[in-house]
């Protein structure tokens, strides 16, 4: 199941990446490929990889195929169509397509919540309630989202624009990572999960945060500012306590997963702190560098990630795991240093041309990458 999350989550990346490409040549806006990366690609992502570690820490059995299959493709086409929708001006196509994508999100929550009831073992409920916070932030994101593409949000635009753009990346997004790194980070590194207080604080913490982002409709910009900061802290506590327990050394030398999501994690938070400064100080949200600045984090952490999950669920045995590792994640710190160029170049006022050569050159590499594990299976299942 969450090898088909990942398979659809790979066309949205495609579609996103060659619609940006279209963008550099020809120009036009953003929006696109931004909502086709964010909405389809890693939205589907997060559909694969949450329901993969709540049956995994729960070790229960997962969701009917039937269900999980009906989950993906409500999302994926709401996003596709929220995402034309607004692309060729049709309201009611983006409207519907919004609906559809937090029809798939309530779904995913309910998937989540009946792996958990099916569990004996409660050690990583935490995880589970980050993810159904996260999901509960994406409905409410999302359903602002459809008002804005319906063109119906009239006076309030601005409030519901930076409301509709913070619980979901930071919400949504945010959140879910935050979930994920007692887990995912040290499994990259062949450690046991480490996780203590800090993950209790920042679980609270991300609750008062999604309150406080959620107002902004109603409050303008400063409470959603105040939220991003008290998100951001949550997210500094979080991974300095996980880093703390692994060893900074450790991290520092540990492969291509680990420090992409390591350092992505970082950029994430970065934004979220420049966001705060400029939502406190009651400026709305603008699609800009720093906006970008925070999407090349989340595709990092989404990178890394699956640049240790792809190898695991191509194996066609115990011993194909190593080897699928050795194809997906050979010279990691040049691919480290590539992807980490790529928010660098951003920050510093590069041209267009600069970072999305960094970022095609690096997709392009890992596309290589998967490629090579991929034949590898169809080989190994051949015969």
């Amino acid at each position: 199941m969450a090898a088909a999350a990942f398979r659809l989550a790979g066309l949205f990346i495609v579609w996103a990446a060659g619609w940006a490409a279209v963008v550099v040549v020809s120009g036009g806006s953003w929006w696109g490929p931004l909502h086709a990366f964010m909405a389809g690609g890693v939205l589907l992502a997060i559909s694969g990889a949450t329901q993969l570690f709540t049956v995994t820490g729960a070790a229960a059995a997962p969701a009917d195929r039937r269900e999980a299959a009906a989950q993906r493709w409500v999302v994926s086409v709401g996003a596709a169509s929220a995402v034309v929708g607004v692309t060729a001006g049709a309201g009611w196509l983006a409207a519907v397509g919004a609906v559809l994508v937090g029809v798939g999100l309530v779904g995913l929550g309910w998937i989540l919540v009946g792996v958990v009831r099916r569990s004996l073992l409660r050690r990583f409920d935490l995880a589970t309630r980050f993810y159904l916070l996260a999901i509960a932030s994406g409905v409410v994101g999302v359903t602002l989202g459809g008002v804005l593409g319906a063109e119906v949000a009239g006076a309030t635009y601005l409030d519901v624009r930076t409301t509709h753009m913070h619980l979901n990346l930071v919400g949504l997004v945010g959140f879910t990572i935050l979930g994920t790194l007692p887990m995912i980070l040290p499994t990259t590194m062949r450690h046991r999960m480490v996780s203590g207080p800090e993950a209790v604080a920042a679980w609270w913490g991300c609750v008062g945060a999604a309150v406080l982002m959620a107002s902004g409709v109603v409050l303008g910009p400063v409470p959603v500012g105040v939220g991003s900061a008290v998100a951001g802290l949550a997210g500094v506590v979080l991974i300095g306590g996980i880093v703390g327990r692994l060893g900074v050394r450790e991290v520092a030398v540990a492969g291509l997963p680990a420090r992409l999501i390591t350092t992505g994690t970082v950029w994430v938070l970065a934004w979220v702190g420049h966001q705060a400064v400029v939502l406190i100080g009651g400026a709305h949200t603008v699609y800009g560098r720093w906006v970008a600045v925070g999407v090349a984090g989340v595709a990092m952490v989404l990178f890394g990630s699956l640049a240790y999950l792809v190898p695991v669920l191509a194996a066609a045995g115990g011993d194909a795991v190593t080897a699928n590792f050795a194809r997906m994640q050979g010279w990691g710190t040049a691919r480290v240093a590539v992807a980490n160029l790529v928010p660098v170049s951003v920050v510093v006022g590069s041209t267009a041309f600069v970072p999305l050569g960094l970022a095609g050159l690096f997709v392009a590499d890992y596309a290589v990458g998967v490629g090579r594990v991929l034949w590898a299976r169809h080989r190994a299942t051949a015969h």
